[in-house]
C-alpha cells in the first residue's frame, strides 16, 4: 500500500477536523497537542497539500481538506466496524443445553429469547431428547422429565405439570362429540410410547378403563402426539404447557378440561458444577422461569374451564 499514510496521521486529522480544534483532538485521542499537530504536517506532506488553515486561534479545513474528510471517516469507520466483530466474535460465550425435545418450542424457547434480550453475547446451543439423556459432558445445563418414584431429595424440581386429554373442537366418537368420559372406550386414542402410563393415571381419575385399548395410535414423542391430535385422528393426553398455545388458539380442545397433575416431573441439574458465568446466570434464569411456570399451572383448572365453548 504505496499510498496508504500511517493511521495515527489519519485518526489525528479526522479527529481535527470534526472537532476544528488539535486541543480537542489531542484531549479526545489521548494524545499531546505538539503530537497531532505533528501528524497533521506529516500527513500533508505526504499527500502534497495544506489540510487546513492555521488563524490565530482557530483552525478550518481547506478545499482540499473538506474533500479528503468523508473517504477518511468512512474508512476509519470500516476499520472500527470491522475489529469490532471480531473482538465481539471473540468473546461471544457458548452455553450447552440438553433437554426433552418437548420443550424446544415451547417453553424453552420463550424462556431463551427473553434470556438473549439482557445477554446476546450468550450463544446457547439447545439438543433435543426423545428418550435417554446425554451424557454430561455433552451439555451445561440438563433439563431431565424424572418419574416421581425416582426423585431424589437433592434433586431441584422445576415443575410438575397437570394433563390434559386433548382432540379438535369439532371431534366425534360414533357420531357424538366427546362429552362423557364412557366414550374414551369407543374413541381412537393416541398413545405416547414414553409415557404409558399416561391413560391409565387418567383413566383411574375418570372412571373407565382405556389403559388397552385396540384401536389407537403410537407415537414416541408429545410433539408426534399433539401433531396427531391437531388433525382429528383421535385423542391424546399431553402435559397442559405442550398444548396450552393450541388450546388458547382453537386448534383443540380439552373436553374434561384439567385432569390434575402427573407422576413426571421436569428437573434441572445442579449448577455447582458450571464453569462459566454465563451457564451459571442462564441456569439461574431458567430456575426463575420455571417459579412463573409452576404460577402458570397452577391456573390450570381455571383456564380450561368451559373447555369446548
Amino acid at each position: 500500500m504505496e499510498n496508504m499514510p500511517p493511521l495515527n496521521f489519519l485518526r489525528s486529522f479526522e479527529a481535527s477536523a470534526r472537532t476544528l480544534s488539535f486541543t480537542d483532538a489531542a484531549s479526545e485521542l489521548n494524545l499531546t497537542q505538539a503530537a497531532v499537530s505533528g501528524h497533521i504536517r506529516a500527513l500533508e506532506q505526504f499527500i502534497g497539500g495544506p489540510l487546513f488553515h492555521r488563524h490565530p486561534r482557530s483552525i478550518s479545513l481547506t478545499s482540499l481538506g473538506k474533500a479528503y474528510l468523508p473517504d477518511i471517516q468512512q474508512a476509519l469507520d470500516k476499520v472500527s466496524r470491522a475489529t469490532a466483530a471480531i473482538v465481539k466474535r471473540g468473546q461471544q460465550i457458548r452455553v450447552v443445553i440438553s433437554c426433552p425435545v418437548s420443550m424446544t418450542s415451547g417453553w424453552l424457547a420463550d424462556a431463551l429469547a427473553h434470556f438473549n434480550a439482557s445477554r446476546p453475547d450468550v450463544l446457547v446451543t439447545v439438543h433435543g431428547r426423545v428418550w435417554s439423556d446425554e451424557p454430561p459432558e455433552i451439555a451445561d445445563i440438563i433439563l431431565t422429565d424424572v418419574h416421581e418414584e425416582n426423585l431424589r431429595r437433592e434433586t431441584i424440581q422445576l415443575w410438575r405439570d397437570h394433563l390434559v386429554i386433548v382432540c379438535t373442537p369439532d371431534f366425534q366418537v360414533e357420531g357424538m362429540s366427546l362429552e362423557t368420559p364412557a366414550q374414551l372406550l369407543h374413541a381412537p386414542l393416541i398413545y405416547n410410547l414414553g409415557r404409558p402410563g399416561f391413560w391409565q393415571l387418567v383413566g383411574e381419575r375418570l372412571g373407565v378403563d382405556v389403559n388397552a385399548p385396540t384401536n389407537s395410535f403410537q407415537t414416541n414423542n408429545f410433539a408426534s402426539a399433539m401433531a396427531l391430535a391437531s388433525r382429528g385422528l383421535g385423542v391424546a393426553v399431553l402435559p397442559y404447557l405442550c398444548v396450552r398455545e393450541r388450546l388458547g388458539s382453537g386448534c383443540l380442545a380439552a373436553p374434561f378440561g384439567d385432569i390434575g397433575p402427573g407422576t413426571w416431573v421436569l428437573t434441572i441439574s445442579d449448577d455447582s458444577l458450571l464453569k462459566s458465568r454465563a451457564a451459571r446466570e442462564l441456569h439461574h434464569f431458567l430456575v426463575e422461569q420455571a417459579e412463573q411456570t409452576r404460577e402458570t399451572i397452577s391456573k390450570t383448572p381455571g383456564k380450561l374451564a368451559n373447555p369446548r365453548r
